[in-house]
Formats: structure tokens, sequence, C-alpha cells
């Protein structure tokens, strides 16, 4: 599996809303229609899941776009919120449509001093996200990894599935 990870000081200081960014052989095409989101902006500094630089600005929906899909997700996400906010964002995972097949939110998991959590996802290819924050005023996103291939268990589960299929069908003929 390759493993990509953006840190957010791959490009200089600018608006994220129709960025594109490469690194390892894929793109990541970001979306903010607020405007409000900056590219290697200074942040909350340096705390468990986001260091300086991030992406940081007023707390407004923003998306990503992968140029080939991935199969796991993870980042770190703050809000300017001195206490837990639950939950700190929604995030919907999308497959080449408009409609996400999963909606999943996550809370933060503690407060240094700002509101904090991890957002994971393993599974599944996904082509997109949206990531919704749930308070404000302000944000920081920051390393943002995917992987771009399944895990090796996924694999086997594939390979046995497409095995069973085939031998139904052997045995249907017969």
């Amino acid at each position: 599996a390759n493993t990509v990870t953006l840190t957010m000081d791959e490009v200089a200081l600018q608006p994220i809303n129709g960025l594109t960014v490469s690194k390892g052989g894929k793109d990541f095409t970001f979306s903010n229609p607020s405007g409000f989101l900056y590219y290697n902006s200074g942040g909350p500094g340096n705390i468990t899941f986001v260091q300086d630089p991030s992406i940081q600005g007023a707390a407004a929906p923003f998306g990503i776009a992968f140029s080939s899909p991935v199969f796991s997700i993870q980042f770190g996400l703050a809000e300017s919120s001195v206490a837990p906010i639950a939950p700190l964002a929604t995030v919907d995972l999308y497959y080449n449509s408009l409609v996400p097949f999963a909606t999943m939110s996550f809370n933060s998991s503690l407060v240094d001093p700002f509101a904090e959590g991890q957002f994971n996802y393993s599974g599944g290819p996904v082509s997109n996200i949206l990531i919704t924050p749930n308070a404000g005023p302000t944000l920081a996103f920051d390393n943002l990894t995917v992987t771009t291939a399944p895990e090796p268990s996924s694999l086997l589960t594939l390979a046995g599935a497409a095995a069973l299929a085939a031998a139904r069908i052997l045995k249907r003929r017969r």
C-alpha cells in the first residue's frame, strides 16, 4: 500500500479553494466555497494532532478530492473551544457519486488547549470527502494521511468473494 501524508507545508500560504497539491504521485484538490481557509497557515501551535503549519481559518465546510481512490484516511482537527466538542465535525465519504456512502462523526478527544481530535477511516474506496466542523469560530486541519491501496486483509476478502462467485458460476454451468 502507498501511504501519502500532507503536512500542510507543501505549498506557500494561499487560500485552499481550488488548490491542488501533489505529493507521492497523488493529487489532492481542495474546495472551500467560503474562501476563509488557508494552506500553510499559522494555527494553534504544536498540539497533539495538529502542528503549525496547518490549514487554518474560519470554521466552514471544506472538501478534498483525491486523484485516485483511497482506502484509509487520517487527519487531525482542532477548533477554537476550551471545552470538548461532540461531535467535533462530520465527514461525508464519497465514491464517484454526489451522494455520500457514509457520514461519520468524531468527537474532540482532548482539550490541549483547544478542542482537538483525530479522524480515522479504513474500508472501501473513497474518491472525495466533505468535512463539516461543528463549532468555531476557527479551525486548524493537519497531517492528512491516505493509503492508496486496500489493506492485505481487504484484498483477501475480495479474492475470497471472487472465488466464491466463480465457484457458483461453475456449479450453475454443470
